[in-house]
C-alpha cells in the first residue's frame, strides 16, 4: 500500500465519517424508538399497508383511522415492506440513513464534496443526528427536497452543463417528498416550479429547443409525479386534502380535522408572527428552558407553557457558522453569489411556512444551508484563491459542531443499547393473557401504546384490538387505562 493510499484511507475525516456511520446503523438495526408519532400511527400504518395487520388486527381511533386513508404514505409502505421482508419494525429506520447517503452522493457526484464530509456535516445537526435511528419520516422526506435544491444550485452555477439526469433526479427525489407527507406537497411545487423556470429560461440544459417544449414536457411531469395523491383525494373524498378540513375563501373542503392544530405552539409565542417564531427556533432563542437534553426528537417533551416547547434542534453556532461561510464564499464567485441568493429566498419562504418554528418538519432549510457550504468549498465550478483556506475552516465547523453535539446529548443518539422491541412488548403480556380468544382489547385515551398489544406482537394468541377515546363506546371484552 503506497503512502498517499494509506494516507486517504486511514484520514481522520474518514476514520470519524466511518465509526459514525456504524454506530447510527447499528444503532437504528438494533433498537426500536418509542418516540408517539412511531407508535401512535407511523408502525401501525406500515404493518397495514404490508398486509400485517389488518383493521380486524388493530382499529386505530376515528382521526387516525382518516389520517391512514387521506395521508400520502409512500415512505410509509416502503418501512411495511422492509418490516414484512425482515421480521422487524427497526429496518424501517434504514431508510433514513438511505436518504442521506443518497443526498451525500449527489454531492460527492456532481460538486466533489467527500463523503465523509458530507456524512460528517449532516450528522452535525441534532434533528438530522436524532431522527436516523428513528421511524419519523423528517430526515428522508427533506434530503430528498434538498437534493432537488441542490440541482437547482447546480443549475444556477453550471447553466451550460447537461441537467438532464440532474432534472429527472429532482423530480424523483420531490415525488417521494411529496407522496409522503403532505407538508412537502407545497414544498416540492415551488421547488419543481423553480426548475421550470430555470429549463423554460435556458432549455439547453434539457436538450430540448424550444422554451415551451421544456415547460410543457416539465409541467406535465410534475403534475403526473408530484399530485395524484391530492387527485385520489378529490376524487374519493370532494377534498384534496383530506382529512383535513379547510377554508379556501368562499369553499369549504370537508374533512374530519382542523388544519390548525391546538398543542403546537407555546403559549408564550401565541401572538407572534410566524416568522419571528421561526427565526427564534433557528437561532435557539430561550430553547434549552426546562430540557434534560437539549435536543429532543420533536422538542415538545416541556410544557406547552414554556418558551422551548416545541422551539430549535439545528444549534445555533452552527447555523451562524454555516451562514457565515456562505456569505463568505459569496464574495468570492459569482457562482456562490447565485446559491448564496437561493438561501435568502428559501429563507423567506420558510419563515412563512405552516408551523415553521418546529425545524423538524422543514429541515430542508438546514440541510441545504449546510450542503452550500459543502458546494461552495469543493465544487471546481467555484473554484477561486480562497477555496482551500474556506476548506479548511468548513472543516473546523464541522468537526466543532458535531463534538459539541454529542458532548451537549452525553451521545445519546449514538448509543447502540437503547430499547428493543422486547422491551417494549414485555409490559403487553400480563393485559393480553386476560383477553379471551376472539375477545376484544380496547385500550382508552388514544394511548400511543396501544398498538403493542395487537395480536400482531402475540402471534399465538387470535382477538381484535381498538384503540379509543376515553369515553366511546365499544363492544370491548377488556378496556384497559394504560395511564394509570
Amino acid at each position: 500500500m503506497n503512502k498517499r493510499l494509506a494516507a486517504s484511507l486511514f484520514h481522520p475525516a474518514r476514520l470519524l465519517a466511518v465509526a459514525m456511520f456504524v454506530l447510527i446503523v447499528v444503532r437504528a438495526a438494533r433498537t426500536v424508538d418509542p418516540y408517539w408519532d412511531t407508535l401512535a400511527y407511523h408502525w401501525p400504518y406500515a404493518a397495514r399497508i404490508a398486509g400485517l395487520c389488518d383493521r380486524d388486527c388493530f382499529l386505530l381511533s376515528f382521526g387516525l383511522e382518516g389520517r391512514y386513508n387521506g395521508f400520502p404514505l409512500l415512505l410509509t409502505a416502503v418501512q411495511g415492506w422492509l418490516w414484512r421482508l425482515t421480521g422487524t419494525p427497526a429496518m424501517a429506520d434504514l431508510i433514513n440513513i438511505a436518504v442521506i447517503v443518497a443526498l451525500s452522493g449527489y454531492l460527492r457526484y456532481r460538486f466533489a464534496v467527500p463523503l465523509a464530509w458530507s456524512w460528517l456535516a449532516f450528522l452535525a445537526i441534532p434533528q438530522v443526528q436524532i431522527q436516523l435511528s428513528s421511524s419519523y419520516i423528517d430526515v428522508p422526506v427533506n434530503a430528498a427536497v434538498t437534493l432537488a435544491l441542490m440541482v437547482v444550485v447546480r443549475i444556477l452555477i453550471e447553466p451550460d452543463a447537461d441537467q438532464r439526469v440532474d432534472v429527472a433526479l429532482a423530480l424523483a427525489a420531490l415525488g417521494i417528498a411529496a407522496g409522503s407527507k403532505y407538508q412537502m406537497i407545497p414544498i416540492a411545487l415551488a421547488t419543481w416550479s423553480f426548475v421550470i423556470v430555470l429549463a423554460t429560461w435556458r432549455p439547453s440544459i434539457i436538450r430540448v429547443d424550444r422554451r415551451y417544449a421544456a415547460f410543457a414536457i416539465l409541467s406535465v411531469a410534475g403534475v403526473l409525479i408530484l399530485l395524484p395523491k391530492l387527485a385520489i383525494n378529490a376524487l374519493s373524498f370532494g377534498n384534496p386534502f383530506y382529512p383535513m378540513d379547510m377554508q379556501l375563501g368562499p369553499i369549504h373542503l370537508s374533512g374530519l380535522e382542523d388544519i390548525r392544530p391546538s398543542n403546537s405552539i407555546s403559549d408564550a409565542w401565541t401572538d407572534y408572527p410566524r416568522p419571528l417564531r421561526w427565526l427564534a427556533s433557528v437561532f435557539e432563542f430561550d430553547a434549552f428552558r426546562g430540557r434534560i437534553l437539549p435536543w429532543t426528537l420533536g422538542q415538545g417533551e416541556v410544557p406547552q407553557s414554556n418558551p422551548s416547547f416545541r422551539m430549535g434542534g439545528y444549534f445555533v453556532p452552527y447555523v451562524l457558522g454555516a451562514i457565515a461561510m456562505v456569505a463568505w464564499a459569496a464574495r468570492s464567485s459569482a457562482g456562490a453569489r447565485r446559491a448564496a441568493a437561493l438561501l435568502v429566498v428559501l429563507s423567506v419562504f420558510c419563515a412563512s411556512l405552516p408551523l415553521s418554528h418546529e425545524l423538524r418538519y422543514y429541515m430542508f432549510w438546514m440541510l441545504s444551508l449546510v450542503s452550500c457550504v459543502l458546494v461552495a468549498v469543493y465544487s471546481p465550478a467555484l473554484a477561486n484563491p480562497q477555496q482551500s483556506v474556506q476548506r479548511k475552516v468548513a472543516h473546523g465547523l464541522i468537526t466543532i459542531a458535531l463534538i459539541s453535539v454529542i458532548m451537549m446529548t452525553g451521545g445519546a443518539y449514538l448509543q447502540t443499547g437503547g430499547q428493543r422491541l422486547q422491551d417494549l412488548l414485555k409490559p403487553t403480556d400480563s393485559v393480553v393473557a386476560q383477553v379471551p380468544e376472539g375477545g376484544t382489547l380496547c385500550v382508552l385515551n388514544m394511548h400511543p401504546r396501544a398498538f403493542l398489544y395487537s395480536s400482531l406482537f402475540h402471534p399465538s394468541r387470535h382477538y381484535h384490538t381498538r384503540s379509543l377515546f376515553a369515553g366511546e363506546r365499544a363492544d370491548c371484552s377488556l378496556r384497559v387505562d394504560l395511564d394509570r
